[in-house]
């Protein structure tokens, strides 16, 4: 047994002085993937499974020996102190309340949240936009309680309130030590990507907002946002992977209250990965969506609404919306090591952690279809969006006016162009 152990031992050394000493290289050539599968590489030949997981803790311990601890990063869904978390009550409750959720989350290395809501400016308001979301600075003052390293700006709201209002939000997250991309002053300001360094590794922010969304700028707005352009973004992602540690890509886009992503989303997403994103995340449907792992990277789809204030105060989030997610992931060797989503829901106006083992299962039944092969995924999206434009947005409608007489009053001639659009169409 001695032997067989030296045996194992002159292996190990090997391995250590075929990575040269540098546990990032170790990584890379000890562990590669296959599919779905994790590979460990020892000594020329390949086993994957159990022994394979027990391997990978062994590399991840030799790892944390050399000082290449792990980068922890949590994303939370989206933040809007509008409406009644402007009066000092609820704002008041709420601080309290988000230190708490703080220490339940842990010591992070990075904390990203996507912020909606834009500060009051001078008045002026974007007639253009509607609803629009807007918050004062004792109110924005809650959230800081929760430790935030990175404001996500790139979003259908952030002009809301205006250059005035817009100026005021930039001013509030610079005092506050509250690093922000995705919008700004120019152009070349709005699309510059977020370098941070963190344990000695660079790491590259990237946040862009869909057309879809509606941001709603007026021709000659003083205030640009970096607008999403897919095969510009696949290009910045392969330059910005060039030169960082880690690449993490923010998503504001997708369809309202709709739990799933669309087919092109999938594609898009993995696509990132396959350029050199670590992290896809994806922001603004106001409901939680699935997760996977794809390469060496990850995508959470959606995070739904972390702290936001109803819109309408006579029609309150829809239980969807009400549910969210705190994401997080280990990042270690240019990797994704651990990806994991800590679900929460709003009870009133206060955050609770949801520890329901109903809850994950629900977590679980939104990701598992996103392992279908395309042509599956086309057809189940499919199906599942008609069910939602079909029964569950009319059961809204009906609901939200007050029966069906109040209902039928409402009704437009674009609701019906809508349904016949879905009827010829039949597709994500």
């Amino acid at each position: 047994i001695s032997a067989r152990w030296m045996w194992i031992a002159k292996r190990w050394r090997r391995l250590i002085a075929a990575g040269q000493g540098s546990c990032g290289s170790l990584y890379g050539s000890g562990i590669r993937q296959a599919g779905s599968r994790t590979v460990v590489v020892l000594g020329g030949r390949e086993r994957s499974g159990e022994w394979a997981g027990a391997s990978a803790k062994m590399m991840m311990l030799e790892d944390n020996s050399a000082g290449d601890h792990p980068l922890i990063v949590q994303w939370t869904g989206d933040i809007s102190l509008n409406g009644r978390y402007c009066e000092p009550p609820a704002y008041t409750a709420l601080a309290e309340n988000l230190g708490a959720i703080r220490g339940r989350l842990g010591e992070v290395d990075l904390r990203i949240v996507n912020w909606e809501s834009p500060l009051w400016g001078d008045g002026g308001v974007n007639t253009l936009k509607v609803p629009r979301l807007c918050t004062t600075r004792d109110a924005a003052q809650s959230i800081v309680s929760l430790g935030i390293d990175v404001a996500l700006l790139a979003n259908n709201h952030a002009y809301d309130c205006l250059e005035a209002g817009f100026a005021n939000t930039i001013r509030f997250l610079d005092e506050n030590g509250i690093r922000h991309l995705g919008a700004g002053g120019s152009e070349a300001e709005a699309s510059a990507p977020l370098l941070l360094s963190r344990r000695g590794r660079r790491i590259g922010l990237l946040n862009y907002v869909a057309c879809d969304t509606h941001p709603s700028l007026p021709e000659g707005a003083g205030v640009f946002l970096n607008m999403l352009d897919p095969e510009r973004a696949l290009r910045e992602v392969v330059e910005l992977a060039a030169d960082c540690d880690a690449v993490l890509v923010h998503l504001h886009w997708g369809v309202d209250y709709f739990a799933f992503p669309t087919v092109w989303q999938r594609s898009f997403a993995r696509r990132l990965i396959d350029s050199g994103a670590t992290v896809v995340v994806g922001h603004h449907s106001h409901c939680l969506q699935g997760q996977e792992g794809w390469g060496k990277g990850h995508v959470f789809y959606g995070l739904g609404n972390l702290v936001f204030g109803n819109i309408d105060p006579s029609r309150p989030w829809p239980a969807a919306s009400r549910r969210a997610a705190v994401a997080q992931c280990r990042l270690a060797g240019g990797q994704v090591r651990s990806a994991t989503m800590i679900p929460f829901y709003l009870e009133g106006d206060l955050l609770r952690e949801d520890e329901s083992p109903a809850r994950a299962h629900a977590l679980q039944g939104l990701s598992k279809p996103l392992s279908l092969p395309d042509a599956q995924y086309a057809r189940y999206f499919a199906r599942r969006r008609m069910e939602y434009e079909l029964v569950g947005k009319p059961i809204r409608f009906l609901r939200d006016a007050g029966g069906v007489i109040p209902a039928l009053s409402r009704l437009r001639w674009r609701h019906l162009r809508r349904i016949g659009g879905l009827l010829k169409n039949r597709g994500g």
